[in-house]
């Protein structure tokens, strides 16, 4: 039994070893055409160095689970096949006997993710930002940290949600010499288009709210002059935003401890919040520290939904459990996406969301090896 267990334990992790390579490196192809246009730009070769290295967590969190489903199903795929696992059936070896060595490699592979989730990813991630801000590469973007107020030359500027470069709910202040409010914008939604090459920055926003503060009365808002326009776009000096910013953490640079003291004191982590944006703030920590576990018990879900897929990818009757484990990744991971989006609907319930291809996930698998011949 113990020989048996270590041939399976080896065929595993010698298929998870070549497909997180493969995965990796494909994951990673796009952060190499980047480099390439850092070389160009002369770029110090030993920064550029430690970029790439800073970004290698963050893709293993992705790719780990990923490897995890193509292994077991690779494996178990070659066990059908080659008739290994009729025979071992056949020796008196039950079907939890058999596939208990890759169960337990999950689970390894499960704490693994989860102590890159929380420590080792957030830590890079942070360490990166800096570096990118020391060579001027970051993108003015990055350093718009959601649920905070941001100070800039001139600007104090607040955004709710940034997917990619658009926004929404946002708030800008417009502030003089001494730092009196000049105008404040108000608006839904809006998009930031940068061009890296001529250091421009170039603000579009739409259903816009503008109010003028009355000079005798600067902080009676009923007195303000306010426009309301449907769109209003102006251009911020790119070189001007990117000169003495200090990185803050925002909630995806946050360690473990660190999220989960901003859960329990947001004011602490993000002050200056209204009672609304604090909520809405605080279920967006809540969301992080629950989608980090639940991407890092994929490891088990797709084990177990690869195991029965696996067996009977190769059989006559059906050929469809690679294409389908792929799939189950893919739904997986929009599950994970759809709850990091509800996060101004605490009423949907969006920290459990994640949960859910999980908790699917590991009792199909559990139901499906079961009924394992």
């Amino acid at each position: 039994m113990r020989t048996l267990h270590k041939y399976i334990l080896f065929d595993f992790l010698a298929s998870f070893g070549l497909s997180l390579a493969v995965i990796t490196l494909m994951l990673y192809l796009g952060a190499i055409m980047q480099g390439l246009d850092y070389v160009a730009k002369g770029i110090p070769g030993g920064v550029l160095l430690r970029i790439f290295t800073l970004n290698i967590p963050y893709i293993l969190t992705w790719s780990i689970p990923v490897s995890a489903m193509v292994s077991t199903l690779l494996l178990f795929g070659r066990l059908s096949m080659d008739g290994e696992f009729t025979a071992m059936r056949s020796g008196g070896l039950s079907t939890w006997q058999i596939i208990s060595p890759v169960i337990l490699a999950s689970m390894v592979l499960s704490f693994v993710c989860l102590i890159i989730h929380y420590e080792i990813a957030p830590e890079s991630r942070f360490a990166r930002r800096r570096a990118l801000v020391m060579i001027n590469e970051l993108d003015p973007v990055e350093l718009l940290d959601e649920g905070r107020f941001v100070r800039f030359p001139g600007l104090e500027i607040y955004v709710t949600r940034k997917i990619g470069n658009r926004l929404q709910d946002v708030e800008i202040y417009e502030l003089d010499s001494d730092g009196a409010v000049v105008q404040t914008i108000r608006a839904q939604r809006g998009e930031i288009i940068t061009d890296i090459e001529i250091q421009r920055m170039t603000v579009s926003l739409e259903a816009v709210q503008i109010q003028h503060p009355d000079p005798d009365a600067p902080t009676d808002l009923t007195r303000a002059r306010v426009i309301d326009m449907d769109t209003y776009v102006f251009p911020v000096n790119y070189a001007e935003l990117m000169q003495n910013q200090n990185i803050t953490r925002n909630l995806k640079d946050m360690r473990a401890f660190e999220l989960m003291a901003t859960i329990r004191d947001i004011d602490r982590f993000f002050p200056g919040l209204d009672p609304h944006r604090r909520e809405a703030q605080r279920m967006r920590a809540i969301i992080e520290a629950h989608k980090r576990l639940a991407l890092s018990m994929a490891c088990i879900s797709f084990t177990l939904v690869g195991i029965p897929l696996g067996m009977k990818s190769h059989r006559h009757e059906t050929s469809i459990g690679i294409p389908l484990g792929l799939g189950v990744v893919s739904l997986f991971y929009v599950f994970i996406v759809t709850a990091d989006s509800l996060t101004a609907r605490p009423w949907l319930f969006p920290d459990y969301i994640g949960w859910i291809p999980v908790i699917l996930c590991q009792g199909i698998g559990f139901l499906r090896i079961r009924r394992i011949p």
